[in-house]
């Protein structure tokens, strides 16, 4: 995967009143951001995987802002900080999730994963400039958490396939940020996960494509 995720996206809390399947993608309101939309269709109107790409990322999005996770909806001081890193971080955990599904397909589905990463990226890209960063904020910020994502990616995946504990570890060190998690949250996020890995590798990848991902529901702390 090649480096290069909106943050006003990430910003408007979903409705918690069902799964609307039509409106999981939680646009901005900015006046300048149906030129952005056009753009990224621009960029994807040579690609097969366009729509394919854009449904599952809206659902990342949307399950990563579910409020469950996050400090100030949980009412509490032990979630994710809601911050544009906390936000990051678990958009980046679920990302993570799908991304290990498609690559179990080989190589028949590599250009929709790298298409995917990248969209993620170039989502972030778009979010720091209406954010009002300079040039020079954005790219270096968008390489910096790029090597971040990686990092998590390895990290959950050791901790995925390795003893007991290690997904519990590199969960409590990189999703909770400057939170001190209590041994029951880390478990229930830790327990979420594996559960969302074995939806996502139970789920034929023509459903995926077709529906976006099933995760499991977000977790009660």
């Amino acid at each position: 995967m090649t480096s290069l995720v909106t943050l006003d996206r990430w910003t408007t809390t979903p409705h918690l009143a069902g799964d609307n399947r039509t409106s999981r993608f939680v646009l901005s309101t900015k006046a300048g951001f149906r030129a952005v939309i056009a753009l990224l269709k621009s960029l994807f109107s040579r690609n097969r995987h366009q729509a394919a790409v854009l449904r599952i990322y809206a659902g990342i999005v949307y399950q990563a802002r579910r409020p469950e996770f996050y400090t100030a909806a949980a009412g509490h001081a032990r979630g994710v900080p809601d911050t544009v890193e906390g936000r990051f971080e678990v958009v980046a955990l679920h990302a993570w999730l799908v991304m290990r599904r498609l690559a179990a397909e080989g190589p028949e589905l590599a250009a929709l994963n790298q298409a995917l990463f990248d969209h993620m990226f170039t989502d972030l890209d778009f979010s720091l400039r209406e954010l009002g960063a300079s040039e020079m904020v954005v790219g270096k910020k968008v390489k910096d958490l790029g090597t971040h994502f990686y990092g998590r990616a390895d990290a959950y995946e050791s901790g995925l396939k390795g003893g007991a504990g290690e997904l519990e570890a590199a969960l409590d060190r990189n999703l909770f940020g400057s939170t001190l998690p209590d041994g029951p949250e880390v478990a229930a996020v830790a327990a979420y996960v594996r559960t969302c890995a074995d939806r996502l590798g139970a789920l034929p990848a023509a459903d995926l494509l077709a529906r976006g991902p099933a995760f499991a529901p977000a977790p009660v702390f």
